[in-house]
């Protein structure tokens, strides 16, 4: 049986100001911009007490990726991959990019047999370290100065302690659009696949001890309760979504995650192109004193952002 865990977790959200009725949230990670610039009007607020539900007891009724928008997996970790840590994801040499091409592919498999998808292509993907943290009061924007080739992925960047979404309704069609240039037409034809944007996490360690994921059940949230923020880059403008609190929002997570526990969730569906709360909201719970372990090892995770195709 499950020991208690938590009950309750502090969750950094979006504030819900005025100003963003007339101005469209945003954060600048462009270099080299003039220092007098802001470079973000982002303001969150922690809001404590959230209510967490634990999958792993027996009392909690079990999330499913397509009523609630994301679900836990059994997924035996592919150990052939050759990714023991975060040091063995990356660019920086032909090793650690055979070991994520085959994580790649395993994935795709994984996730046409579970889901019985045709097709599967990767957008985008992360690999990251937890670092001691709180809550997010501000969000973090990475200095991808000598990252080669100015690359968010060539990092382990840390645990996401606020509250989003990998990808807005609008952003999402853009990606559709920009990976299956060059194919067949038929992948952007809605009337024969259903097309879902899942990002697939997964722990690299071998038990989660610190800032287990969060996520929150769809049927809970409004297209009202986000609000899209442009991320400006050099030479793109990217968008997710952060969420702002609402009472009814209702929060799982699963205690004593291991990495053969893949997390599958929603970021966008052509069932529902234009609407937002068809994508999982989540991020990172800092768990307080007496719930961490002494000396809990630093989280570990990857995931991928993948586009899947259902023939109708």
């Amino acid at each position: 049986m499950a020991t208690q865990g938590p009950l309750t977790a502090s969750l950094s959200h979006l504030c819900d100001l005025p100003l963003y009725k007339k101005e469209t949230p945003y954060e600048i990670w462009a270099e080299d911009i003039d220092p007098t610039i802001t470079k973000t009007n982002v303001k969150l607020e922690i809001v404590h007490d959230c209510a967490l539900h634990d999958v792993r007891l027996p009392s909690t009724d079990q999330p499913s990726l397509e009523t609630h928008g994301f679900e836990w997996a059994h997924r035996p970790f592919p150990t052939e991959c050759g990714i023991k840590t975060a040091n063995d994801v990356g660019f920086g040499d032909v090793v650690q990019q055979e070991s994520l091409i085959k994580y790649i592919d395993s994935t795709f498999n994984f996730i046409k047999e579970k889901y019985g998808c045709t097709k599967v292509m990767c957008w985008d993907w992360r690999v990251r370290r937890s670092k001691s943290t709180h809550p997010r009061t501000e969000p973090n924007i990475y200095s991808l100065k000598g990252k080669e080739g100015n690359e968010l992925r060539t990092t382990q960047i840390n645990s996401s302690h606020l509250i989003h979404s990998d990808g807005s309704p609008g952003f999402m069609k853009k990606v559709l659009a920009s990976v299956t240039a060059g194919e067949d037409e038929k992948w952007n034809d809605t009337s024969k696949y259903r097309i879902r944007g899942l990002t697939v996490w997964c722990p690299i360690v071998d038990v989660v001890e610190s800032d287990p994921l969060v996520l929150c059940d769809i049927r809970t949230v409004e297209d009202s309760d986000w609000d899209v923020v442009e991320k400006v880059l050099d030479h793109s403008v990217e968008e997710s979504m952060y969420l702002k609190r609402r009472q009814r929002h209702q929060w799982y997570w699963m205690s004593d995650q291991t990495k053969n526990d893949s997390i599958v969730m929603n970021i966008w569906d052509s069932f529902h192109p234009d609407s937002r709360r068809y994508s999982a909201p989540h991020c990172s719970m800092v768990l307080r004193d007496g719930d961490i372990r002494p000396n809990a090892r630093p989280r570990e995770s990857i995931e991928l952002r993948l586009l899947a195709w259902n023939e109708l």
